[in-house]
Parts: structure tokens; C-alpha cells; sequence
């Protein structure tokens, strides 16, 4: 079955995923809690890795793979996925996992109707659910 509106914020640490867009009320009464994926940690299993070692990707990549899966897997029942990232190029883990999609998840690639990028690192999780908010009200009038 699926269900709505999909909002998926990614950063290095993790992809916070909220299944539909609350009305505006209702998060001011009730805060949604996104479900939380949490990518790897590069230094868990790699505790001695030098900054050259780092530079030259002796470590875990924050875009491990199975990070990706397991977000895709959360969007399965999704009719509609917005990608939120920070950052440009290979540092936006939203276009890297929009890249993993497109490559192992056809269904779900097919289902992203807009990748975007803010400065994640000043905006509290009600201003992102409220920017999330204006940009899908612009996509519904433009479609």
C-alpha cells in the first residue's frame, strides 16, 4: 500500500525520512519524528585512518551502499519521494542516493519528483518540513 508524500533529508550522518507532510497545526502540536537511517560511521571499523590515508579513500564511504538500500527499502510504500541534501557534487548524499536509485532501485528512482539543496545546517527540522511544504505546493499547481 502506498502512502503519499515522501520527505527524505539526507546528511553524512544520516537520512531522516517523514512519511507525508503534516499540516502546519499539526506539527505545531504534535512534531512529526522522522524515521532516522543512520549511515556508517568511517572510523568504527577503521579507527586508525591518517588524514593522507582519508584523502586518498582508505575508509568507509558516507554513500555506502547498503546505507542507500536500507533508505530505499523505507521508501518502498512511498507515491512521491522529495530528496532534501546539503552541499553540491559528490559531498550531497541526496544526488548520490538519487544515483543508487536511478542504478538498483528503478521503482523508486521513478517515484523522486524533486532533489534539492539548502544549507541543512540552519534549518531546524520545522523549517525544513516547511520549506518541503512551499516547494510541494508549487509542484502540485505546476503539474
Amino acid at each position: 500500500m502506498k502512502h503519499g508524500l515522501h520527505v527524505v533529508v539526507f546528511t553524512e550522518a544520516e537520512a531522516r525520512i517523514w512519511r507525508g507532510l503534516p499540516h502546519r497545526d499539526e506539527q505545531h502540536r504534535h512534531p512529526t519524528v522522522p524515521l532516522s537511517v543512520s549511515a556508517p560511521d568511517p572510523h568504527r571499523r577503521h579507527h586508525h585512518v591518517r588524514t593522507g590515508q582519508a584523502r586518498h579513500m582508505h575508509h568507509l564511504a558516507p554513500d555506502d551502499p547498503k546505507f542507500f538500500d536500507a533508505v530505499a527499502n523505507e521508501l518502498r510504500d512511498a507515491d512521491r519521494i522529495l530528496l532534501i541534501g546539503h552541499g553540491h557534487g559528490r559531498s550531497n548524499m541526496a544526488q548520490r542516493f538519487a544515483v543508487r536509485a536511478r542504478e538498483h532501485h528503478r521503482l523508486i528512482a521513478e517515484r523522486v519528483i524533486g532533489e534539492l539543496s539548502v544549507d541543512l545546517s540552519a534549518m531546524t527540522e520545522p523549517q525544513i518540513l516547511e520549506f518541503a511544504r512551499t516547494w510541494y505546493a508549487g509542484y502540485c499547481k505546476r503539474t
